[in-house]
C-alpha cells in the first residue's frame, strides 16, 4: 500500500501521552528489559537512535529447494526503534529501513568485458515510514507507541507560560510603559522569549504546511515486525563475497545546518535444517571389505554438524588376514563456488582440505582444534587389564607400534575385531574469525544456499594399511584406503539450545494446583534437561557390529537433542541459562492452556448392535450363499 496508508493503520498516541497507571508502566518497562541490545547506533545534538530486536539472530529452514516449497516456513523480524531527545527538536520524518545485499567480488574483472569488478544484488527491501510532516497523522501524533516525555518538559512549558503572562499585564497597563524599570523587564522578556522561540510561524499554520513537527524531550518507542520467507539467502562472509541484512533508521531534521541522522544494525540470520529433517540424527554407515584382507564398518552419528561441534566416528576393524592399519586420518573438505551474471559467470576455488584428527600407531592422537577424543571399545592387542580404562578414552601403552589392531600374528588366536571410538572436535566461531593469515588454511565457513556463493563440506576418512606382498612375503605394500561422504557444517549458532523447543514439566510446586487453575504460570515451568548422547561401550561379542547398529538406532529414535555431544558437554550451562534468561515478547501476548481435558472425558462410540456374519456362514450353500446374506443377517 501507500506510505500514507501504512501510518493509517499504525496505532498512534498524541504526543504528549503518558501511562497513567504505574501498573502498566511496570509491564511495559519489563518488555523493554526483555528486549536485546539497544546500544546508540546514530546520535547528535540531543537525538539519540537506537534499535533493540526482539531475537538476536533469525533462523532459516531448509537447505534444498524442496525444503523451502514443502515447509514454507518463515523467520519474523521483530524489535523497536528508540528516539531519545533531550531537547525539543523540529523533524521532518522518522523511517526506518530494512534490506538484504549480496556482494561477489571478481578481481580479475567480470568477463566478458571485464570492465566491472564486483555484482551486487538486493535481496530484500522494506520501509517502516513512521513519522512524517506531510501525512495527515502528523497534525495530532509523532506515530510512536509509546511516547514518555521527560519531567523538565512541563517545567519549561510552564516557565514560558509565566513569561508570556507577565507580558500580558504590561500590555494591558498602559500606565506601566513609563516606568524605565518595567519596561526593561519587557525587554528582556522579549529577549527570554525570542530565544525559546527561534523560528515562529504563523498561527494558523500546521504541521504539513511548516514542513516538521516539534518534538518535545522525551523517549519515542517505535514497534515493528516483518516476516522473511526461508527462500532468502542466509548471512554469508567468505572472502570474495557476503550476503548482509541491514536495519538502517533515519531521522531528517528540519534546518540549514541540521543533518540527517543515520545509523545502521546488522541483522543476522542463520540458516538450520528443515523441521522434520533427519539429518542430525540419521548416520551415514559404511561397510565394506577390502582385496579379502580387511572388513571395516564405518558409523557417522549425524549428517549436519554446527561449528564447534565434535562428530562422533565409530569403527569396526575385522582383520581377515595378516592386516596391519598403521593409522587413521580424518579430514573435512571444503570447497567454494562464485557466480555472476545470471549463473553465466563462474568460478571454483581450489578445494581446502583440513585435517582434523590423526591417530597413529606408534604415537598418541593428535587434534588440530583442542577437544577431540578417542577410546578403544574392544580389541586393537589391549590387555585384558587396561581394557576398562582404554574405553574410558584413557591412554594405554600400544601393543604393537605398527598396527592399530594388535599383533596379529603373536595373538593370532585372540585376533578379532577392533572398535574404536573418536570425537572429532570441529573448529568454532573463535577459530574462524581474527586468525592471522598463516591460519587461513584452517579456516571454515558453514554450508549455504544461496545461488552466487555456494560453500558445500565433505568429510574423508583416510585408512593406511599394509599386507604381506604376494611374491615376496618378507616385504609389505602399503595402501591408502579414502572415504568421502558429503556433510552439512552449520552455523555455530545452530546448537540444539537454540533451535530445538524444550521440554516442559511442572515445577516443584503445590500438585493440587494444577487441578485448581485452568493454566499453569510459564515462570513456574522449567525446561528438563535433554538426555546426553554417547555411544555406550560395547562387549567383546562375535556381534559387536549389531551392537554398534542398535545403539545408532537408539540415537536414530531419540529427540534430536542428543545428536551432538557438544550438546550433552555443555546441556547444563545452555539449558540453566534458558531458564535464567527472560521470556520472549510474545509470552506477553500469547497465553496457551497447560492443562487440556484427557483423552478419557469424551465418550466412546456407541458399540455395533448387529456385528457382520461369519465368512463360513455366507459360503456354506454355493447356490444361495449371497442371495439370502441379507435375510441371515438379520437372524444373526
Amino acid at each position: 500500500g501507500s506510505l500514507a496508508a501504512a501510518t493509517i493503520h499504525r496505532p498512534t498516541r498524541p504526543s504528549s501521552w503518558a501511562a497513567p497507571h504505574a501498573e502498566a508502566r511496570d509491564v511495559r518497562l519489563s518488555f523493554k528489559d526483555r528486549l536485546g541490545d539497544d546500544r546508540p547506533v546514530a546520535s547528535a545534538n540531543g537525538i539519540c537512535v537506537s534499535i533493540a530486536l526482539a531475537e538476536p539472530f533469525l533462523f532459516f529452514q531448509g537447505f534444498e529447494q524442496g525444503d523451502h516449497a514443502a515447509a514454507r516456513s518463515t523467520a519474523m523480524l521483530r524489535g523497536r526503534m528508540i528516539l531519545r531527545i533531550t531537547k525539543p527538536t523540529k523533524i521532518k520524518a522518522v523511517t526506518l529501513r530494512f534490506r538484504g545485499r549480496a556482494v561477489t567480488k571478481w578481481p580479475e574483472g567480470i568477463p566478458p568485458k571485464k570492465t566491472e569488478f564486483e555484482e551486487v544484488n538486493t535481496n530484500m527491501s522494506h520501509t517502516w515510514p513512521f513519522f512524517n510532516a506531510q501525512f495527515p497523522t502528523a497534525e495530532g501524533s509523532t506515530g510512536a507507541d509509546n511516547v514518555e516525555l521527560h519531567p523538565s518538559t512541563d517545567s519549561n512549558v510552564a516557565r514560558n507560560r509565566s513569561s508570556l503572562g507577565s507580558l500580558e499585564i504590561l500590555s494591558r497597563n498602559p500606565a506601566s510603559t513609563s516606568n524605565p524599570n518595567l519596561r526593561e523587564s519587557k525587554r528582556l522578556s522579549l529577549q527570554v522569549t525570542q530565544r525559546r522561540e527561534p523560528s515562529p510561524a504563523p498561527n494558523n499554520a500546521n504541521v504539513a504546511q511548516k514542513g516538521y513537527r516539534t518534538f518535545q524531550a522525551g523517549e519515542y518507542t517505535y514497534n515493528f515486525e516483518l516476516p522473511l520467507d526461508s527462500h532468502l539467502p542466509e548471512t554469508i562472509n567468505v572472502e570474495l563475497g557476503s550476503v548482509k541484512y541491514e536495519l538502517e533508521a533515519t531521522v531528517e531534521r528540519s534546518g540549514a545546518f541540521r543533518p540527517n541522522l543515520v545509523g545502521t544494525k546488522e541483522v543476522s540470520v542463520v540458516r538450520i535444517p528443515a523441521e522434520g529433517s533427519l539429518e542430525q540424527v540419521e548416520p551415514i554407515a559404511i561397510s565394506r571389505n577390502w582385496e579379502d584382507q580387511l572388513h571395516y564398518d564405518i558409523v557417522i552419528s549425524g549428517k549436519s554438524f554446527p561449528l564447534g561441534a565434535q562428530v562422533p566416528i565409530a569403527f569396526k576393524l575385522t582383520p581377515l588376514a595378516k592386516v596391519q592399519c598403521h593409522r587413521i586420518k580424518v579430514f573435512v573438505t571444503e570447497s567454494v563456488e562464485y557466480y555472476a551474471s545470471n549463473r553465466r559467470v563462474h568460478r571454483l576455488e581450489p578445494p581446502r582440505k583440513v585435517l582434523l584428527f590423526e591417530k597413529r600407531a606408534d604415537a598418541p592422537p593428535t587434534s588440530t582444534f583442542p577437544g577431540s577424543t578417542m577410546r578403544i571399545v574392544s580389541g586393537g592387542g589391549v590387555p585384558y587389564d587396561l581394557r576398562a580404562a582404554a574405553a574410558r578414552g584413557e591412554e594405554v601403552p600400544a601393543a604393537d607400534s605398527n598396527n592399530l589392531l594388535g599383533n596379529l600374528e603373536r595373538d593370532a588366536n585372540n585376533a578379532g575385531p577392533t572398535e574404536l571410538e573418536f570425537s572429532v572436535q570441529l573448529p568454532g566461531c573463535g577459530h574462524t574469525a581474527n586468525r592471522p593469515e598463516r591460519d587461513k588454511n584452517l579456516r571454515l565457513h558453514f554450508d549455504t544456499t544461496y545461488a552466487n556463493i555456494q560453500v558445500h563440506h565433505w568429510i574423508k576418512i583416510v585408512l593406511r594399511l599394509s599386507r604381506p606382498d604376494t611374491t615376496d612375503p618378507s616385504r609389505r605394500r602399503h595402501f591408502e584406503i579414502s572415504i568421502d561422504s558429503p556433510f552439512h557444517i552449520l552455523d555455530c549458532r545452530a546448537t540444539q539450545a537454540n533451535i530445538s523447543l524444550p521440554a516442559y514439566e511442572r515445577g516443584p510446586s503445590d500438585p493440587h494446583a494444577a487441578e485448581s487453575s485452568s493454566a499453569v504460570p510459564i515462570r513456574s515451568l522449567t525446561p528438563a534437561r535433554p538426555a546426553a548422547a554417547h555411544i555406550s561401550p560395547h562387549s567383546q561379542t562375535e556381534d559387536g557390529i549389531t551392537e554398534l547398529d542398535s545403539s545408532i538406532s537408539s540415537m536414530r529414535d531419540s529427540h534430536p537433542s542428543s545428536a551432538h555431544q557438544s550438546s550433552s558437554r555443555t546441556s547444563g550451562s545452555s539449558w540453566q541459562s534458558q531458564i535464567q534468561a527472560p521470556l520472549r515478547p510474545m509470552h506477553f501476548i500469547r497465553a496457551p492452556s497447560f492443562n487440556p481435558p484427557g483423552f478419557d472425558e469424551e465418550e466412546p462410540p456407541p458399540p455395533l448392535e448387529t456385528p457382520p456374519p461369519r465368512y463360513d456362514s455366507i459360503v456354506q450353500s454355493p447356490g444361495s450363499g449371497l442371495a439370502d446374506y441379507f435375510s441371515r443377517l438379520s437372524d444373526a
